[in-house]
């Protein structure tokens, strides 16, 4: 539940983002200069937020993302009642979509916490509800926002804040824990959390001890640089072939519905294939997107291409999870999440920036065509930075 209404929160927000900012007559780089500076602000608030959750023993991590959750439903309400004033809307949506962003580290730390202490939770399956979730929600609203305009979105999103808060409320953060505290992921050939922690200098900084992980981070921000401007700006390459936002809707639903399948896959794949080895098969997968979404035609093609995402993000999301859990200490293990989250917003500042100029100075193919390069760069950087017998990251 908290996974499925987080990320039905996500699309109504910020799915529809592009398609809610051009009905109040937003040009397509001041919207890209909105998403960047949420994505900024993220990027600051996300490993600070996330560095809170490790260290606070006053304050659980539950009660850190009821908090952030509350004050993003309430930039809602206050977008949806000054939905006419331009300069104030794009305020209150940079500072909710910053809360979104603090919030998605968080979310996965909670589930990785439990696994850790010992408990089951089949967090490849967990994920996936939270994509058919996406799924049905971005058909649904496409189909609304065609009917009664974009007026409704800020009322879905208030709507699924509530219910994501009450989830989060009911989640039962605190396991008792064995003696040692020991756990590793359910299914993961990694090691375990304790042997995970000896000799790392667990305080010490992740990037200065992790030359690969630094790689990563490269690798993770030039591919989501690539996936943002194929997601954010979707309605624009829909119109490029003659489609609709309802059209948009329904490719982005196909393509978060066959997340379900693939993560809930993912706990088997884990237990034959390592998460370095699923990582690499991502960002294989995110290059030939971007290849088949420049290639693309019509309507049914573009459907056809967010198949891809079985591959791509459907994958790269619990391996990433998995990986970063096995290579970096436990002391650090939000942060660790945390960061891997603002390289990922990293690239989407700069799909933001650079793909909303592009729209308005040369057109939706030239986007296409960088959004193909930086998929090329981030797999090659990929490759070079993740191990596929995983294990601890090299030294710089």
């Amino acid at each position: 539940m908290i996974h499925g209404f987080y990320w039905s929160v996500f699309c109504s927000s910020l799915n529809f983002a592009t398609v809610f900012f051009l009905s109040k007559h937003f040009s397509n780089s001041q919207i890209g200069v909105v998403l960047a500076a949420a994505s900024i602000c993220s990027v600051l608030l996300q490993p600070a937020a996330a560095s809170f959750a490790d260290r606070s023993e006053k304050i659980s991590m539950k009660q850190l993302i009821l908090v952030l959750a509350g004050a993003a439903g309430m930039l809602a309400a206050l977008r949806f009642a000054l939905s006419k004033y331009s300069a104030f809307l794009a305020v209150l949506f940079v500072l909710e979509q910053t809360m979104i962003y603090a919030l998605q580290p968080l979310v996965n730390s909670i589930g990785v916490k439990v696994m850790n202490r010992g408990g089951e939770i089949n967090f490849g399956l967990s994920r996936g509800i939270g994509s058919m979730s996406y799924a049905v929600v971005s058909i649904l609203l496409g189909i609304l926002v065609k009917h009664t305009g974009t007026g409704v979105l800020p009322i879905v999103s208030i709507v699924f804040y509530l219910a994501f808060g009450a989830a989060v409320f009911r989640f039962p953060e605190n396991r008792p824990a064995d003696s040692r505290d020991v756990g590793v992921l359910p299914d993961s050939p990694g090691k375990t959390v304790c042997e995970r922690s000896e000799g790392e200098g667990g305080h010490r900084s992740l990037l200065v001890r992790n030359g690969r992980f630094i790689l990563l981070l490269a690798a993770v921000s030039f591919t989501f640089c690539s996936h943002s401007m194929l997601n954010n700006f979707l309605i624009q390459i829909m119109e490029r072939v003659g489609g609709t936002a309802e059209n948009m809707g329904i490719a982005s639903g196909i393509a978060a519905a066959i997340e379900l399948p693939a993560m809930a896959l993912f706990s088997l794949l884990i237990k034959k294939i390592h998460s370095g080895a699923i990582l690499r098969f991502s960002f294989v997968f995110f290059l030939l997107k971007a290849l088949l979404m420049l290639l693309s035609i019509n309507v049914g093609m573009l459907y056809a291409t967010q198949i891809l995402q079985f591959g791509s993000y459907a994958m790269f999301i619990p391996a990433s999870i998995y990986y970063v859990n096995e290579i970096v200490p436990k002391e650090n293990l939000a942060k660790g999440q945390a960061l891997l989250t603002s390289a990922s917003t990293l690239g989407g500042v700069a799909a933001n920036l650079l793909g909303g100029w592009l729209l308005d100075c040369s057109g939706v193919g030239t986007m296409l065509l960088v959004s193909l390069l930086a998929a090329a760069a981030g797999c090659a950087i990929g490759f070079c930075a993740v191990k596929k017998g995983g294990g601890k990251s090299e030294g710089a």
